[in-house]
């Protein structure tokens, strides 16, 4: 049920898979795409920029590009199909505050400017459980320090799994780094209607009655 893929930067592997069946009827949307280069991120400050980290199937940023258009989204992903929906989509409604990158979220954030970014949100990446695997997970140190410098004061960073394991390992690592709670309530752990996210993977997670971890933490200096 899991997607997201991840690049280890000094093997140059990529574990999971890039492309599922969907591409071939997908492919011709890949002249949308956006490649990242400097001065395309100059030109979005001062905007209110969203980054999703594993855009899933696309449809989640997607729907809330065309549905927020005072806002720029960002997403990046290195499975194919995920990302040609969303630029599919883009084409559709002529969505002009939606931007999809088929690369590594490492390649990307070097090219964005400090201090731009008023949120990220990580979605149900793949949790490798296993202790030898769990240096693959998307979320780590080493994305975390990439982060901080491009995110604004006071901005959010969101998580969701359906792994325990790596909800509070991820938890952990952003207190770590001095990210502050957003909302320290009993309840905030849990699945709710005032939580949800809507993506496949979170309806795939409550489809199997699994049970569902989310924190929202705050970028506070």
């Amino acid at each position: 049920m899991y997607r997201h893929t991840f690049m280890n930067d000094i093997e140059n592997k990529y574990f999971g898979r890039k492309r599922g069946k969907s591409f071939l009827r997908l492919s011709r949307y890949q002249k949308l795409l956006s490649h990242p280069n400097d001065d395309f991120f100059k030109e979005l400050i001062n905007k209110d920029i969203k980054l999703e980290i594993g855009i899933g199937d696309g449809i989640k940023i997607s729907e809330d590009a065309h549905s927020n258009p005072s806002s720029i989204y960002l997403g990046c992903d290195i499975f194919i199909d995920g990302v040609l929906r969303a630029a599919r989509y883009q084409y559709d409604k002529n969505l002009k505050n939606l931007f999809v990158f088929h690369i590594n979220i490492q390649t990307l954030i070097p090219h964005l400017v400090n201090n731009s970014l008023d949120s990220v949100g990580i979605y149900f990446p793949d949790p490798w459980p296993k202790n030898r695997h769990k240096k693959r997970r998307t979320l780590n140190a080493e994305l975390v320090k990439l982060l901080i410098p491009k995110m604004k004061n006071g901005s959010k960073l969101s998580f969701a799994s359906d792994h325990g394991d790596y909800f509070f390992d991820a938890l952990h690592l952003m207190r770590k780094f001095g990210f502050k709670i957003e909302d320290n309530t009993p309840n905030m752990w849990q699945y709710s209607i005032f939580n949800a996210i809507g993506t496949k993977y979170e309806k795939k997670a409550l489809d199997k009655n699994n049970k569902l971890f989310y924190f929202s933490v705050l970028k506070t200096y």
